[in-house]
């Protein structure tokens, strides 16, 4: 099975490189420090590393996430473990890793993981790469410590919603529990993660409201977060991941999308729904990708372009 396999390279190799996707979430970093901790149980040599300035600051409390940095030299690593990564290019500068690592891992729950490592172990069924982490934890006999449990309860507190989200099962809630014996405070980690935002980023939160576009006959919302806004608030873009959560708990709608201008090239695009609207479908058909209810996609075409051809997916899937 791939996830003996996995165990197997756990037991057996040094020099680990565990990686995940650009503008890392709850999830992602849950599950890269997790495994990390989990690794140094085992006396290996890991090293934890993202794009450097990556990282909305809710999340800087986290154990352990000093000993994130931002590797260059992926040729001194035996093993590559990408952690909640559906396609490789979301690796950003990390990407060249995957060619040339000896052994590559990839470790993800979304349905449309591209399987771009040696040895995949794609999961749909539970909440995060970080309830995967907890497995490997387990199927490894090793104890849990407090930290990595914080870590994972984060990670899957932040990919079902807060619990709200169609993955919340009775299962994942039966380990959020075992997690909460392990010394996992909950309402200490919802203030940090949920109530501990800056000024600026209350005042980009109110210029993303302010300028939102509703399209009611569509149940869509939408609205455009550029670099000036940035300016204007001293906010960082990091710290716009409320306000997609927000719109889409508007009254009478359906699908709630946020985009991110970061420059003349790129622009990144939060989607969420509720059923029965899927945007996974709707980021795919933008070579993105995700969950039924929460995906997203990046894009180098205009927003106002962006925003037609996802009116025009709309409008057919309605029809």
């Amino acid at each position: 099975m791939t996830v003996e396999k996995i165990v197997d390279v756990l037991k057996n190799q040094n020099d680990f490189l565990l990686a995940t996707h650009r503008q890392p979430d709850g999830d992602a970093l849950g599950a890269t420090l997790a495994l990390g901790a989990l690794l140094k149980e085992l006396g290996k040599k890991a090293t934890l590393s993202i794009e450097a300035s990556d990282v909305s600051p809710q999340y800087l409390f986290l154990p352990d996430f000093d000993r994130i940095t931002t590797a260059k030299d992926f040729s001194k690593y035996n093993v590559l473990i990408a952690l909640d990564v559906a396609n490789k290019a979301r690796l950003g500068r990390m990407l060249t890793a995957v060619d040339v690592c000896p052994v590559t891992i990839n470790i993800d729950h979304h349905p449309d993981n591209s399987n771009f490592a040696q040895i995949n172990w794609i999961d749909e069924l539970v909440t995060s790469a970080s309830e995967q982490v907890f497995n490997l934890w387990k199927l490894m006999e090793v104890p849990l410590t407090k930290e990595a449990a914080t870590c994972i309860y984060v990670g899957m507190l932040t990919d079902t919603g807060r619990w709200q989200y169609s993955n919340t099962t009775s299962h994942s809630l039966k380990i959020a529990a075992e997690l909460v014996d392990l010394g996992v405070k909950p309402t200490e980690i919802f203030e940090k993660v949920y109530e501990n935002y800056s000024v600026e980023s209350l005042k980009l939160l109110a210029v993303g409201l302010g300028k939102a576009v509703f399209e009611l006959k569509l149940g869509f919302v939408y609205t455009v977060i550029n670099q000036e806004d940035l300016k204007a608030t001293g906010a960082k873009m990091t710290e716009t991941e409320t306000l997609v959560d927000m719109l889409r708990s508007i009254k009478d709608i359906s699908v709630a999308m946020v985009l991110k201008v970061a420059n003349d090239r790129e622009t990144k695009a939060s989607l969420r729904s509720h059923p029965p609207v899927n945007v996974g479908d709707l980021a795919r058909a933008f070579d993105g990708g995700g969950h039924d209810n929460a995906a997203g996609f990046i894009t180098n075409e205009k927003s106002d372009v962006v925003v037609e051809k996802v009116k025009r997916w709309l409008t057919a899937s309605s029809s």
